[in-house]
């Protein structure tokens, strides 16, 4: 079963060179991880967004989760920038919880554990700015 997490990054134009400098120095995605992007766009609203979607087997995805806590934590020091991860779930994944906790409630409770887990790490890093 595959899960994807959605990787964001928005920041003000006058950060842009950083987060770029930034992308030469994190680690690469690890080989468990398919990478699609980092995409980007711009609005004058809303600054500067990149979006990436990483897919991996829901078996290694807390691998996938801390790793991705740390990568999008190394942009912690750059001012304006704000980092978030979602995790989405393959049905059968979500199916196959539904069906082990016979609970919509239990199945929803496992899924997000991780995730908060991992949102926690990261504004945990984001909140340390100088």
């Amino acid at each position: 079963s595959k899960v994807i997490m959605l990787g964001t990054l928005t920041f003000p134009a006058d950060s842009a060179a950083a987060v770029a400098g930034n992308f030469g120095r994190i680690a690469p995605v690890p080989d468990f991880m398919k990478l699609i992007g980092p995409y980007v766009r711009s609005s004058i609203e809303g600054g500067i967004s990149t979006i990436s979607i990483y897919e991996c087997d829901d078996a290694r995805a807390d691998e996938a989760v801390d790793y991705l806590t740390r990568r999008y934590a190394t942009f912690a020091d750059i001012q304006g920038v704000t980092a978030n991860i979602e995790e989405w779930l393959g049905v059968d994944v979500v199916l196959q919880l539904l069906d082990e906790t016979q609970s919509v409630t239990a199945a929803l409770e496992a899924v997000s554990c991780r995730f908060l887990r991992a949102l926690t790490g990261l504004r945990k890093g984001l909140s340390q700015r100088p």
